[in-house]
């Protein structure tokens, strides 16, 4: 390319590069994405051309934006106190009306509670449960309403109830990614539970001094959930309300701002937790000094949740916080022919998810819903007794994983295991056109011959899966990450079954490293969606239907094979997703294809730009 050409090409970016950094309301992330660009052509000039008034104008400009990005940049120290003092602030005035509906609706759930109470007392059962009603009735009778709280010792009660505070304001938190809803039903539940309990006292005629005990750390641990559920719906308002952005965009925007107030909190847990353990017990002490106590911690928590915030936001921002840059359609192609490392890998996996979202958590929740239809209508037993699932950590998933998809150590027929091929079939069909519309490869093979091997692949994969749970595990580690190669490779034409699996051998070192990377991050996340989602649902629909245990048993376990199903085939079609992009970094370790055609077109791309020498 001539010096004129290249000039006429990008004059206008970098006058609104100088615009930019003569500008008063900067940037940092534009100013940073300039210096790259920068730097870039910066770059590419002095390769070309060396001695001229182009090269010297770039390198100022770079230096220009060097010093703009770096200058006044402050330590970390500095850092930690601005987000107490400046940026938290700022976050939580500009979620100030979801932290206002998230106290109404919990006040109201108050409400709720008081007068469910007042019409049926034994709602309080319900709620609180027989053992802990039997447990403080005993103890009024006793004289000390209050013993519970003196029962264990105060270090081990602190960091029990600071581990349950955090525990409780996190799922209120993550729920609200549910379109906010998830944090609605919590901050109902939660609320519905302080009106009973306190309302229960005050129908025992002890209703001052619980007060004056409960509320010592009440006042804090409250606060932080109405706080954590307004987190939550500022996270799911992103969602619902995306405005002039992306919804992707926006739910990273109001997630970003949700987790800074939940960060936030956590002085706050651990504040509550300390006051429940080592004074709260300390029923002796004068009601004055414990009813100034609450008022001081009330008066903290508007002070910094509401008064300081508005003062704050008052004044102009040292810098801004959130600006997301808008993606180019260039960012959204996402080159299948790289070597990527295991991070790598994953990062593209996700972008390409993501590109596709709603065709992704639309197509799984219809493969779950077929698949449990299909299980729970065809083979006979109560629905109750077709599964056992688990909410453990880790083990409960890897025995959930086992009772959906194994046949033989279940004493299931081939006609089950013709379903959870079906289902493979299904997973792997949905995570091709996944891939195919964020890629740079528009083939959609629909023959009835590549429709069978992706048939076959998933007969291939229920049968990994048809054992014990040891096996199982081992098999899932080390022969699944064969099966999905398998399928996308010989799916799309892209190899042969020997061509993969040799290339899949010589290379396995460089696969499982995206295998384990993938499952690191997606079981902990299928943990937390089943505790936050599912249960929620299951709590809530213990107590608005009412029907025998039978019943109850079975509507639940349809309700967990279909919540179950629906996590596993999102962890699937994003670990198909990824072996489509490692079939092709294979591919180019042992065939090169793509620095072949680079190679190839070396000579043709310096015609073009006129600088063929000789």
């Amino acid at each position: 390319m001539r010096e004129t050409d290249f000039i006429n090409k990008n004059q206008e970016k970098w006058k609104r590069y100088e615009r930019a950094l003569e500008g008063t309301d900067q940037d940092p992330d534009l100013l940073t994405e300039l210096y790259i660009h920068t730097t870039d052509d910066l770059s590419y000039s002095r390769t070309f051309y060396p001695n001229r008034s182009v090269r010297v104008y770039l390198n100022n400009l770079a230096q220009r934006t060097f010093l703009q990005v770096y200058k006044g940049r402050k330590g970390e120290t500095s850092r930690f106190f601005s987000f107490w003092s400046d940026e938290l602030p700022r976050t939580v005035h500009a979620s100030r009306k979801p932290l206002l509906i998230s106290l109404i609706i919990f006040l109201l759930a108050m409400l709720i509670g008081v007068v469910s109470y007042r019409i049926d007392s034994s709602f309080a059962e319900t709620i609180m449960g027989q053992q802990y009603m039997d447990m403080t009735q005993a103890n009024i009778a006793g004289g000390d309403p209050m013993a519970v709280y003196k029962e264990t010792s105060p270090y081990k009660m602190a960091l029990s109830i600071t581990v349950n505070n955090i525990y409780v304001a996190l799922m209120t938190f993550v729920s609200g990614a549910f379109f906010a809803v998830g944090s609605v039903v919590q901050l109902l539940r939660n609320g519905i539970m302080v009106g009973v309990f306190q309302y229960f006292f005050y129908d025992q005629g002890v209703f001052q001094e619980s007060f004056l005990t409960i509320w010592i750390h009440g006042a804090l641990e409250i606060s932080s959930i109405v706080i954590a559920g307004g987190a939550g719906l500022t996270m799911g308002m992103g969602l619902l309300f995306p405005g002039t952005l992306s919804r992707f965009e926006s739910f990273k925007r109001s997630a970003r701002d949700g987790l800074k107030i939940m960060l936030g909190l956590i002085p706050i847990f651990i504040a509550a937790g300390f006051l429940e353990s080592y004074l709260t017990r300390h029923t002796e002490l004068p009601d004055a000094i414990r009813a100034l106590f609450i008022l001081l911690c009330f008066a903290f928590i508007f002070w910094y949740y509401y008064w300081y915030p508005k003062k704050v936001a008052a004044y102009p921002a040292e810098r801004e916080y959130a600006l997301p840059r808008k993606a180019t359609e260039k960012d959204k192609v996402v080159s299948r022919r790289r070597i990527r490392g295991a991070g790598e890998n994953m990062e593209a996996s996700l972008s390409i998810a993501r590109q596709s979202a709603g065709l992704l958590f639309g197509g799984s929740a219809a493969i779950a819903l077929v698949f449990t239809a299909l299980s729970l209508y065809f083979f006979g037993d109560e629905a109750y007794a077709r599964y056992a699932f688990s909410s453990e950590f880790l083990l409960g998933d890897l025995r959930n994983y086992h009772e959906l998809f194994t046949t033989w150590s279940r004493d299931r027929n081939v006609t089950y295991l013709l379903l959870v091929a079906a289902y493979f079939y299904g997973v792997f069909r949905l995570s091709s056109q996944i891939f195919w519309r964020a890629t740079d490869i528009k083939i959609l093979p629909a023959s009835w011959r590549s429709e069978a091997y992706l048939f076959l692949v998933g007969l291939c994969a229920a049968c990994v899966l048809s054992f014990g749970y040891i096996t199982t595990a081992l098999a899932t580690l080390f022969l699944l990450p064969f099966v999905f190669i398998l399928a996308y490779a010989g799916y799309s034409g892209l190899s042969g079954v020997k061509e993969t699996l040799g290339n899949t051998l010589r290379n396995f070192g460089a696969v499982i490293p995206n295998f384990y990377l993938i499952l690191v991050m997606v079981v902990p996340l299928m943990w937390l969606i089943d505790t936050a989602l599912g249960g929620l649902l299951f709590s809530f629909l213990d107590w608005v239907i009412y029907a025998d245990a039978a019943e109850l048993d079975n509507l639940n376990a349809v309700l967990q094979t279909a919540l179950y199903a629906y996590i596993f085939t999102l962890m699937f079609a994003l670990l198909a997703v990824s072996f489509a992009l490692i079939a092709y970094k294979l591919r180019e370790i042992n065939h090169a294809d793509a620095l072949l055609r680079e190679i190839e077109s070396v000579g043709t791309r310096r015609k073009l730009r006129g600088l063929e020498m000789e």
